[in-house]
C-alpha cells in the first residue's frame, strides 16, 4: 500500500483507489435485479441531479450516443418545457436530500414521467418507497461517502439500468473492462507520496503520459487550464474541474475543442508578469478528424508563450467506458496529490455546507 499523508487527503486517495471496486459491486445493488422498464414507451431519457450525482451521466453519454433515445443530464430546479409522459426521469441524488433533484423530482411526478430513482436514501428513497405519490423503482447505493467518492456506485449503478432499458449493449461487459483497467492502473498511479515530481512514465501510461504526481507537482501555484477533445472527454473534464475545486481547493478552467478556438482561445493573451501562472491540460485522445487534430497543434503554439507548460491526457483501455474512466481516476488521483502538496484536507466541502446552513435559514 501506498505511503498516503495522514487525515483527510489519505482517505480520499483510498477511496479513489477503490473506484474498480465500486464498479465490480454496483452489479450487486439493491434494486437492479428486479428493476424492469417502465410501462409505456419513452422518448428520451432526462438524468436529473447535481454535482457528484450528475457527473455520472455525462460519463455515460457516449455510450448512448448512437442509440435512438437520447439521454441528457438536468442540473436546476424543475423541469425543461419538453420534459412530458414519454420521458423517463433518472431521479440521481446520493444523499437522497438534494433540493435541486427533488425539485424537478416533485414536477416529474406532477406531469406523469415514469421515474426511476438512485440515492442512498433520504427523501429520495421516501419518494421511491410511495411518499407523496405513486412509488417508483428504486436502486440503493450505500450510504456514508463523500457523494464525489460514490462515482463507481452510481455510474456503476446507472450503466446497468441503461442496460436494462436496451440503452447500452454488453453494459455488464462494459464495466467489468473498466473495473479491471482501473485496477490495472492502480499500481503505477498510486506511486507514493513525495515520489519524484518528474518521474518517467510508467508503463501503464500511455504515450510517455506524466505521473499523477508529476501533473500535480506542475498544478502547485498554478491555475489548471482544462481543454477537452471528442465527446467522451466531456465529461471528463467536468469530472476532473470539479475534483480540483473540491478535492485540492483550488478553481480550473475548462473548454471544449473546437468551440474555444472561437472565444476562448482570444483570453490567453496575457500580460507577460502572467505568463506561466497556468497549466495547460489537454484531455481526450487523438481524433480521426484531421482538422481537428490540426486545430489542437496549432492552438496549443499560439498559447505556447502563455501557457507554456503542457500535458496530454490520453485514455487507457479498449472499450469506451473503461478508456473514460481511466481518465476520470488519473484526474482524481491528480487532485489527492495536489491537496496533499498544498497540505489541504481533500475530504471536506466547507463551503458548500456553508450555502446549505444559509439557504437552510431563508
Amino acid at each position: 500500500m501506498a505511503d498516503w499523508p495522514a487525515g483527510g487527503t489519505g482517505e480520499m486517495f483510498k477511496l479513489v483507489h477503490q473506484l474498480p471496486e465500486q464498479l465490480r459491486a454496483a452489479a450487486q445493488l439493491e434494486g437492479l435485479a428486479s428493476l424492469q422498464a417502465p410501462d409505456g414507451a419513452f422518448d428520451r431519457v432526462l438524468l436529473c441531479g447535481m454535482g457528484g450525482s450528475a457527473i455520472a451521466g455525462d460519463l455515460v453519454q457516449p455510450l448512448v450516443q448512437h442509440q435512438p433515445v437520447a439521454l441528457d443530464v438536468h442540473r436546476d430546479y424543475d423541469l425543461p418545457h419538453w420534459v412530458d409522459s414519454r420521458t423517463l426521469i433518472l431521479a440521481a441524488s446520493y444523499s437522497g436530500n438534494t433540493e435541486e433533484s427533488l425539485s424537478a423530482l416533485a414536477e416529474a411526478r406532477r406531469r406523469g414521467c415514469p421515474v426511476i430513482g438512485i440515492t442512498s436514501g433520504g427523501q429520495l428513497a421516501a419518494a421511491a418507497a410511495g411518499e407523496g405519490g405513486e412509488p417508483f423503482p428504486r436502486v440503493s447505493l450505500p450510504g456514508g461517502l463523500p457523494p464525489r467518492a460514490s462515482l463507481g456506485y452510481g455510474l456503476g449503478a446507472l450503466v446497468h439500468v441503461l442496460g436494462r432499458l436496451g440503452l447500452v449493449e454488453e453494459a455488464a461487459e462494459q464495466v467489468a473492462e473498466a473495473a479491471d483497467v482501473l485496477a490495472g492502473l492502480n499500481a503505477a498511479r498510486l506511486a507514493p507520496f513525495g515520489s519524484p515530481p518528474q518521474g518517467e512514465a510508467t508503463p501503464e501510461d500511455p504515450a510517455g503520459m506524466a505521473s499523477a504526481a508529476a501533473v500535480a507537482a506542475d498544478l502547485q501555484g498554478r491555475v489548471p487550464v482544462l481543454y477537452t477533445v471528442g465527446l467522451p472527454a466531456r465529461g471528463v473534464g467536468v469530472r476532473f474541474k470539479g475534483q480540483l475545486n473540491e478535492n485540492s481547493k483550488i478553481p480550473a478552467c475548462l473548454a471544449v475543442f473546437p468551440e474555444l478556438n472561437h472565444n476562448d482561445l482570444v483570453g490567453w493573451e496575457l500580460a507577460e508578469t502572467d505568463r506561466g501562472r497556468f497549466v495547460l491540460l489537454v484531455i481526450g485522445e487523438p481524433q480521426a478528424n484531421e482538422r481537428l487534430e490540426a486545430r489542437i497543434e496549432v492552438t496549443r503554439n499560439l498559447l505556447a508563450v502563455d501557457l507554456p507548460v503542457v500535458h496530454r491526457l490520453l485514455p487507457t483501455g479498449r472499450g469506451t467506458l473503461a478508456r473514460v474512466l481511466s481518465l476520470v481516476q488519473f484526474g482524481d488521483y491528480v487532485s489527492c496529490h495536489l491537496a496533499a502538496l498544498k497540505g489541504v484536507d481533500a475530504v471536506p466541502v466547507t463551503r458548500i455546507q456553508q450555502l446549505k446552513d444559509h439557504l437552510a435559514r431563508l
